[in-house]
């Protein structure tokens, strides 16, 4: 029924425009065709010419999420095939996590273990500091926040951060 109608409505049209002037027949078959050229390009064309013009950027904007993932991953491959992969024993966890407190915290943190959790209470902590001392915590001690409470503090440029930290191992491994 729909290949009938074309044929119809194709017919009529050529008629219709049998009895107009060459000149009019000429200006009606250009703009039929502008038409349709317009159609094309807002339907198909311009849409895609869009998305291939946006591509080299969004492609920029994940590249970094890309890299921490694969970072991640390779950690992960890095701790699955470490030689002790059962996680140490709770008191050497301990000690490494006091040894890198120390170490990139200093007096900004205390430590206060309970059980097979440790709570940490940070006063004015650094940004970066504390950023690469829960790196650590993790990896080394193999410990990480189950409860956070921080508040950042300062301004642009300067913040700190204060607040409470309670570390433990999900898994409940290495007890």
């Amino acid at each position: 029924m729909g290949e009938k109608m074309t044929t119809i409505l194709n017919t009529r049209w050529q008629a219709w425009l049998a009895t107009r002037a060459p000149r009019e027949r000429l200006a009606l078959q250009s703009a039929a065709w502008l038409l349709l050229a317009a159609l094309l390009w807002s339907l198909a064309i311009a849409p895609a010419w869009r998305t291939l013009q946006a591509a080299p950027a969004r492609q920029a904007a994940l590249l970094p999420q890309l890299h921490q993932m694969r970072a991640m991953a390779t950690e992960a491959k890095a701790l699955q095939q470490s030689d002790s992969a059962r996680p140490p024993a709770w008191s050497e966890r301990l000690r490494t996590l006091e040894a890198t407190t120390q170490r990139l915290l200093k007096d900004k943190a205390q430590l206060s273990p309970a059980g097979e959790q440790v709570t940490v209470i940070l006063r004015d902590a650094a940004p970066g500091a504390l950023a690469q001392w829960l790196q650590e915590t993790r990896v080394n001690a193999r410990l990480r926040p189950i409860q956070v409470q921080l508040e950042r503090s300062g301004s642009a440029g300067a913040w700190r951060w204060q607040g409470q930290l309670v570390l433990g191992d999900p898994s409940g491994a290495g007890t």
